[in-house]
């Protein structure tokens, strides 16, 4: 089974790596003559709406990223993955699903702890209306 990121998230990732709200994104694409509510960004990072090439493309210059990366194929480096591919059990896979989950928690909690974590700070959702 493939870790296969869709687009949207990937479009989400650029924007919240680069601390712009939704709102933020869709003034600038205003800017380069495309027209999208704040709303249809959501669907589209939520993958509930296809986006168009030329939004797109839009999307790219606006997030300043190379539009390539969006179709670029995740590596399956997860450990469920692996022991998919070698025919484990069902039973195996769901536990290691679980370590594999705990380990993740270990580490943001570490990054939390460390300072590392820097949670988006966001407008209140009726001061972005």
């Amino acid at each position: 089974m493939s870790k296969e990121i869709s687009i949207g998230l990937k479009i989400k990732a650029a924007r919240e790596a680069r601390g712009l709200s939704q709102i933020e994104v869709v003034e600038r694409l205003a800017e380069k003559d495309i027209n999208m509510s704040r709303e249809t960004l959501s669907k589209i990072e939520n993958g509930n709406r296809i986006v168009s090439a030329v939004e797109l493309n839009a999307l790219c210059k606006v997030l300043n990223i190379d539009i390539n990366i969006l179709f670029e194929d995740e590596e399956d480096d997860d450990l469920v993955t692996l022991f998919r591919k070698k025919n484990f059990s069902e039973k195996t896979i769901e536990e290691v699903e679980k370590l594999q989950d705990m380990i993740k928690m270990f580490i943001y909690q570490k990054k939390i702890y460390n300072g590392e974590f820097k949670p988006q700070k966001r407008k209140p959702l009726w001061e972005e209306c």
